[in-house]
């Protein structure tokens, strides 16, 4: 865990990238919050409110007497809402640094277009 944000909200990004990357499946049980609370050595509060937030954000549900499971679309959910962050914040704050550190376009393109070949060569 890192101090750059809460707690809760990084336990529901762990949880994001879990479904995004196939680790859950649609109605896969995740891991109960006292397991979250243990592996990642928070207060069960704050494993709660992580859960919480995802089953209101309609990421999971629950299972009566079972436990919280994925929501059916969930995955083009987080994965669409984190495509809009990165396009907008993401690439804005890129290009402003860029622009600040006087990197021309065509440099960063370059560079990008490098790391990604390098990425699918992996």
């Amino acid at each position: 865990m890192n101090e750059s944000q809460p707690i809760f909200i990084q336990i529901m990004e762990i949880i994001e990238s879990d479904i995004i990357t196939g680790v859950y499946q649609t109605d896969d049980l995740i891991i109960s919050t006292t397991q979250i609370s243990k592996i990642y050595s928070v207060n069960p509060t704050t494993a709660v409110k992580a859960v919480s937030k995802l089953t209101d954000a309609g990421i999971l549900y629950k299972k009566r007497g079972i436990g919280m499971c994925v929501a059916e679309g969930a995955k083009e959910k987080i994965t669409k809402r984190r495509r809009e962050v990165f396009l907008s914040q993401t690439i804005g704050a890129l290009l402003a640094e860029a622009k600040t550190l006087g990197i021309p376009l065509d440099e960063l393109v370059d560079v990008i277009k490098n790391r990604e070949g390098a990425m699918n060569h992996d």
